[in-house]
């Protein structure tokens, strides 16, 4: 009996060992992971308060793009594109990836692939903000300028509101990213009816660009 009972213990003790093990490595180190991730996520969310330019932005009534607005606009994507450097591929990779899904991911599988976006993330709008100042943009005006841009180059996009994003995640409702997942930015080839000339002509010299800086606006960027 006594055998019986040191085996029984033995049993047990490995049984804890192991569960602790699954624990460590299956349960607490990807949530530490994530709530350090989840840190980076409201970082993001509060950059845009050193935007230096809060002037009112009163767009054009006809839509129309300015030269200097594009070329300001693509100094900041060039700008995002030269501080992630070798990072920009792999942020183009991680979103092809989960965008080419034909079924929203689980939400293991969906915050594992937002766990490994939120720094790079994070750091592609560290780059933006500055590069906002270095251009003088407003939030406003770029966010205006931005949807021109794609429009007239024949781009629905549609970016992660981070802030509200935030909110949801720091509520619990991990399913927020679930549904990002399944609905984040995609494209037309025909342009919508009524944009200007001028635009289409200003963008045209930049739609090599496209695949790579979409990626940024699909993040809210």
């Amino acid at each position: 009996m006594k055998k019986i009972v040191f085996g029984c213990g033995l049993v047990v003790l490995v049984l804890a060992v192991l569960g602790g093990a699954s624990m460590y490595f299956f349960v607490y180190r990807p949530a530490k992971a994530f709530v350090t991730s989840m840190a980076q996520l409201g970082e993001v969310v509060d950059l845009d308060k050193q935007v230096s330019n809060r002037q009112a932005f009163t767009a054009p009534g006809d839509g129309t793009l300015s030269a200097t607005q594009v070329q300001r606009f693509v100094a900041v994507q060039q700008t995002i594109d030269s501080r992630l450097g070798a990072r920009a591929k792999e942020f183009e990779t991680k979103y092809k990836a989960m965008s080419e899904r034909e079924q929203p991911g689980s939400i293991t599988e969906v915050v594992g692939a937002y766990r490994d976006l939120f720094g790079i993330i994070a750091e592609a709008k560290r780059a933006q903000v500055d590069a906002l100042n270095a251009q003088r943009f407003s939030v406003d005006e770029y966010g205006w300028v931005k949807h021109r841009f794609y429009e007239a180059a024949g781009v629905a996009l549609t970016g992660v509101d981070f802030r509200e994003l935030a909110e949801q995640m720091k509520e619990g409702n991990f399913g927020a990213l679930q549904k990002k997942d399944d609905t984040t930015t995609m494209t037309t080839d025909t342009p919508g009816v009524g944009i200007p000339d001028a635009n289409r002509t200003l963008v045209a010299p930049y739609k090599e660009k496209l695949n790579a800086w979409m990626v940024y606006g699909a993040f809210g960027l």
